[in-house]
């Protein structure tokens, strides 16, 4: 066999399809001549003499071994031959009568099979527990089964929904500002006026940053105040607040989204605003938004008296050991 046959036949067992061509190209060199063999196809076969072979080669029965006549007739007595239809069929009645059962008898059959069901239903006289196996005071006690509402996991809710903005002023008071929107300019002077007026020396300009909770709009909630808790409290221990060092805590704003976030910080108010939160472990002042503050001479009226305090206490907790109060 010449090699190009034997390459088709490895290409073919490979799986491989291989192309021959049928005409010669212009100017190509003349295909090798090979010695092709020669497909064996084999005969057509007719459908009858398929049949017919299906027919030879399916199994024989097996014939019963021969009996001799001889043992027949030592075993068994000859039978005479049979009766006539009618009267064959006027013994097989005959039979089918004398198996039927009685009715006599098959009341006495139901009646000993209740017997002992209405034995076994039924508790004896003198207390004994064969029909009723293990007495009551020996009977294990039942296995209380857990509500299934305290097993149950905890449905979702709604989570908390607040916005603010926070500084920190010299890393070391944040001051916190519900809502979407920095303070403008006027918030910003008058909270210069307020630091001026306690007597507490900005270094810089505070620079505000925004967090709003969740985090996503469409957020379900199973724990909504934990989940809002970790969540500031993961915001305000971000990198870029690293530096800060809370000491206190001054919330501006008395809205429904500031009551939230004071829910969420855990503050606990008590005389003038002053109270502390459980979130943070710092002292807390809550009181009246800037827009208020800038507009309402009351509000000023009430909080002058706070700054004198503000003061000494941003003295006293700038002061190291070793310096006085």
């Amino acid at each position: 066999m010449t090699p190009e046959p034997q390459r088709l036949q490895y290409l073919d067992a490979m799986g491989l399809t291989a192309w021959v061509g049928r005409y010669q190209l212009p100017n190509a060199l003349p295909t090798q001549a090979c010695e092709w063999p020669e497909p064996i196809t084999p005969e057509a076969v007719a459908p009858q003499s398929r049949l017919h072979a299906l027919i030879d080669e399916a199994p024989r029965p097996t014939t019963p071994p021969a009996v001799s006549l001889a043992a027949l007739a030592h075993d068994t007595p000859a039978r005479p031959a049979g009766p006539p239809p009618s009267q064959s069929a006027r013994a097989l009645l005959g039979m089918a009568e004398s198996v039927q059962p009685s009715k006599a008898s098959v009341a006495k059959a139901a009646s000993a099979l209740s017997a002992p069901a209405a034995s076994a239903s039924l508790p004896s006289e003198q207390g004994s527990t064969a029909s009723w196996g293990t007495p009551p005071d020996k009977m294990p006690a039942p296995v209380e089964v857990a509500d299934e509402a305290a097993i149950a996991p905890p449905a979702d809710q709604s989570p908390l929904r607040f916005s603010l903005q926070i500084a920190a002023l010299d890393g070391r008071w944040l001051v916190v500002l519900p809502g979407d929107e920095a303070p403008h300019l006027q918030g910003e002077a008058l909270l210069k006026a307020l630091w001026r007026a306690a007597g507490i020396t900005e270094p810089t300009q505070l620079t505000f940053s925004n967090f709003r909770w969740p985090l996503l709009p469409n957020l379900k909630a199973s724990a909504p105040l934990e989940e809002a808790q970790e969540g500031l409290r993961a915001f305000l221990s971000g990198p870029a607040r690293r530096d800060w060092q809370p000491e206190r805590l001054l919330v501006f704003g008395n809205d429904e989204s500031s009551q939230t976030l004071c829910k969420v910080l855990g503050v606990t108010s008590s005389m003038n605003g002053i109270g502390e939160s459980s979130l943070l472990n710092i002292p807390v002042w809550h009181g009246p938004s800037l827009a208020a503050l800038a507009h309402s001479s009351e509000a000023k009226r009430s909080l002058w008296p706070l700054l004198a305090r503000w003061g000494r206490d941003w003295k006293s907790e700038s002061a190291t050991p070793g310096d006085s109060a």
